[in-house]
């Protein structure tokens, strides 16, 4: 697939089938994903893959996060306890993806340099017709979750990025205001 058709096709896909994605997989497309310009090559990412039985451990302790935070035990609390336990259960593989700044550049380049890993891991299993979909909700930045998944207390995460084998095929279409249309030239 050409570069430029495979940006423009690459969609977010939640549905995702049970189907185990090989480790071999995984660890071709972390390798692709940090090839990403990054200043002074500080490499401020870092990887966690989540898999197997440790998603369900992945939901318990997104699970327990979530109700400390919770006020009461109100319906709509108890949702939203239930929802974080089975949310990993809905890939195969997850692999949350954080920022580690650096200190030796502003923060927001490694932000960005972390957004091109990223960008590079998605274009990269869309091209091995594997579907992703990233999240974060609220507990992503909770600061209880980094040490469970063994990050740094600066550590920031990007995203969790739920990776698996679409369901079915699927033809998304999608719209994009033209670059025009956000451009100011200066000559």
């Amino acid at each position: 697939m050409e570069l430029v058709e495979l940006i423009k096709s690459r969609r977010s896909i939640g549905a995702l089938d049970e189907k185990d994605v090989p480790d071999e997989v995984v660890k071709e497309l972390l390798d692709i994903a940090v090839w990403a310009p990054n200043h002074k090559k500080t490499e401020p990412w870092k990887f966690r893959v989540i898999k197997g039985e440790g998603r369900v451990k992945l939901g318990e302790e997104m699970a327990r996060i979530t109700n400390e935070k919770s006020t009461g035990l109100s319906e709509e609390a108890k949702q939203k306890i239930e929802k974080a336990a089975k949310g990993p259960l809905r890939a195969p593989v997850i692999i949350a993806l954080a920022v580690s700044p650096s200190g030796k550049v502003p923060e927001i380049e490694e932000i960005a340099a972390c957004g091109c890993v990223l960008q590079n891991f998605l274009l990269a299993a869309t091209e091995k017709g594997l579907a992703t979909i990233v999240r974060t909700g609220d507990i992503a930045h909770e600061p209880e979750f980094r040490p469970y998944l063994k990050l740094e207390e600066n550590d920031k995460i990007i995203g969790l990025i739920y990776l698996g084998y679409p369901k079915k095929d699927f033809e998304i279409k999608a719209v994009r205001t033209p670059a025009e249309e956000k451009t100011i030239w200066f000559d």
